[in-house]
């Protein structure tokens, strides 16, 4: 039980981080007025510390996907 539920939290902070680099923004566009806009990069850190925070949401829910899954298994087998 447990070997399957710490392959549904790795799944999931694998599948987090690899949706992370989609969803989290590296940068910041502000218009400057007359059609000119400036492009801010963020730091590494900015960037990191949002991409972790949603490949633990994801691992987390990995984890309960598993859960769940492994119950109903098991309960079909009794």
């Amino acid at each position: 039980m447990v070997k399957f539920i710490e392959k549904g939290f790795l799944y999931g902070f694998i599948l987090g981080l690899s949706l992370g680099f989609f969803i989290v923004p590296y940068k910041e566009v502000s218009p400057m007025g007359e059609g000119v806009t400036e492009t801010t990069y963020l730091n590494l850190t900015d960037f990191i510390i949002p991409l972790m925070r949603v490949g633990v949401i994801t691992a987390v829910l990995g984890g309960l996907i598993a859960f769940f899954l492994y119950r109903k298994k098991n309960k079909s087998l009794q």
